[in-house]
């Protein structure tokens, strides 16, 4: 009950803030974040710091025997830290299985973005990924795993090409990708990386992300990179809406088999 009051003030809070185009991104971003921030939090808030911002970060340790690592969450445009549907119930989930979960705050916009706008939102995420990276280091926690959802899944791949060398395993859910802009992250990533890969999406995604799709696997194919998998869940939408357990199941295996040994 007082998660379901919680969701409803998030989401007024980002409906009232949406109706002021001239509003600061960061103020909006900071109104979301005090919002998560709440007693009836499952987990502990941070704030930490990526140069100048101070963001939000969500830590869900596990309590599990045995530890596999960390795992850093990062969500879609249009949402934030602790949404309802991918990241909430992958960053606690997650913990139930092993995996010390950090869901961070990404930028976020008041107004639909565009092509430009989301650029800069990739670049303005990668300074966030790594102070998560920092953190679980100090905690000596360095088997690490990225999960991005949508535009996350973009940013996510934007800071691997800084620092392949820093995560066992990627899993990129709803993943958008601009087939006639050579110099996307996506296109450049497929093709760079040769870590582990999950491409995965729905039936129903998003048209920038299912007519994309043949195209993502072709450039994967194509660099030879072996362990790229796609795989297409039939029925599910951007958010696999009804289909959170079915997500869950399917990242937490990949993920198992994946970096099993990496430690």
């Amino acid at each position: 009950m007082a998660y379901t009051v919680r969701m409803r003030l998030i989401l007024l809070v980002i409906t009232c803030f949406a109706t002021l185009i001239h509003a600061s991104n960061l103020s909006l971003e900071a109104r979301i974040s005090e919002t998560i921030d709440a007693e009836s939090l499952d987990g502990k808030a941070l704030w930490l710091d990526a140069g100048p911002i101070r963001f939000l970060a969500l830590l869900k340790e596990t309590a599990a025997e045995k530890r596999h690592g960390g795992v850093i969450l990062l969500h879609d445009t249009g949402g934030h830290a602790d949404w309802h549907e991918v990241i909430n119930p992958l960053r606690i989930q997650l913990a139930a299985h092993g995996w010390d979960t950090l869901s961070l705050q990404l930028p976020v916009s008041n107004r639909l973005p565009d092509q430009a706008m989301m650029k800069q939102m990739i670049a303005d995420a990668s300074p966030r990924i790594q102070a998560a990276i920092d953190y679980f280091n100090n905690q000596q926690n360095k088997h690490l795993t990225l999960v991005g959802h949508g535009l996350g899944a973009s940013m996510a791949l934007n800071h691997l090409l800084k620092q392949p060398e820093t995560f066992s395993a990627v899993v990129m859910i709803g993943l958008p990708m601009t087939q006639d802009d050579t110099q996307d992250p996506v296109q450049l990533a497929l093709s760079a990386l040769d870590i582990p890969l999950l491409d995965l999406y729905g039936s129903q995604d998003l048209t920038s992300v299912v007519q994309s799709a043949g195209a993502r696997r072709s450039i994967a194919r194509k660099a030879e990179r072996k362990k790229y998998r796609q795989d297409r869940v039939t029925g599910a939408d951007h958010y696999f809406s009804g289909l959170q357990e079915n997500l869950l199941i399917r990242v937490r295996a990949w993920l198992n088999g994946a970096t099993s040994g990496a430690e």
